[in-house]
């Protein structure tokens, strides 16, 4: 497999303002020098009890959101004790601050982030909601993401991802299940981004929908087949890698035991299926995802199977 990991995402604040969050219109109140600063970490956080004394725990990066709780507090300490605090918060590596439902900035706060490049933003919306509205748009953005020679196809409703080295059939066999009804992801490139726990796989948007097949050229797959033989994204559930049938290698024959194949940190069911004359990899790819389907469902054919044998071994003796 070749694979390529993108280097660690970061977006300017700036960026961050110059979107279209209809439900929160975001505005900029102070800290206009610090719009470059970059926010790595994704999701939305609220420093909560780091205003305690505890603002050396919050991470480098990140996105904090001040909701009526926060300035709450601040309002109750002494003026001496919320200017030291709020100079430190100030001095932290967070990328910026969000002021959220409207509330009034503290005039410490806005000399503090001033003075130290910090932006601070403000929204009328709720603090969950904006928490969850920049919360999921900055791990959409932010997410971990590599690029990986293979073709990604939705059979059955089953991410396939599948791999093999050139020329071993990936990009004919995912032409022939998207004739038989199934769906096409990416090939030859596929961009893979990491959202919490889960793979979601897509094309490179210059050559999404085109596949290269030997002997054709370069094909664009939804003037063919139509809107309904693709998809723009999938997450992944399984991958295969079609390798070269060798006569000395053992393949696996009865499937008790799974393998398994990591992508990003997260791990996924993996086979490992030999191309070999007379072999219909579509079919055999079919039935891979349908196998998948049923076991991941908690039925497992194979042990089915031994344990049946095991318990009419043990009859007889």
């Amino acid at each position: 497999m070749t694979e390529r990991e993108a280097p660690r995402p970061a977006l300017p604040v700036g960026d961050l303002i110059s979107e279209d969050f209809a439900k929160l219109k975001l505005r900029l109140i102070a800290g206009s020098s610090g719009l470059r600063r970059q926010i790595t970490i994704g999701g939305a956080f609220r420093p909560g009890l780091a205003l305690a004394g505890g603002l050396e725990e919050l991470e480098p990066g990140t996105l904090q959101i001040l909701g009526r709780s926060e300035i709450a507090y601040l309002s109750r300490i002494p003026d001496a004790q919320r200017k030291e605090l709020l100079q430190l918060l100030a001095q932290s590596s967070v990328a910026c601050l969000v002021l959220a439902q409207g509330a009034d900035p503290p005039d410490d706060l806005v000399g503090a982030v001033e003075e130290r490049g910090v932006p601070l933003l403000s929204t009328r919306s709720a603090t969950t909601l904006a928490i969850e509205v920049l919360g999921r748009f900055l791990e959409e953005r932010l997410a971990p993401s590599v690029t990986i020679h293979g073709t990604c196809m939705d059979i059955y409703g089953v991410g396939v991802l599948i791999l093999g080295e050139s020329g071993v059939g990936k990009s004919e066999s995912a032409l022939e299940l998207i004739q038989r009804g199934h769906r096409l992801i990416a090939d030859d490139t596929v961009s893979i981004r990491r959202i919490g726990a889960v793979l979601s796989a897509s094309g490179p948007e210059l050559s999404r929908y085109h596949m290269e097949v030997r002997g054709l050229g370069i094909i664009n797959i939804k003037d063919l087949f139509g809107v309904a033989a693709v998809r723009e994204r999938k997450d992944i559930d399984l991958v295969i890698q079609l390798d070269p049938w060798r006569n000395d290698k053992n393949y696996d024959r009865l499937g008790l035991d799974m393998r398994t194949y990591k992508v990003l940190g997260a791990t996924l069911p993996f086979i490992e299926m030999p191309v070999g004359p007379g072999r219909n990899l579509s079919i055999l790819l079919e039935v891979a995802a349908r196998h998948h389907m049923l076991r991941s469902k908690g039925y497992h054919p194979a042990k089915e199977l031994a344990g049946k044998i095991e318990e009419t071994l043990r009859r007889r003796s």
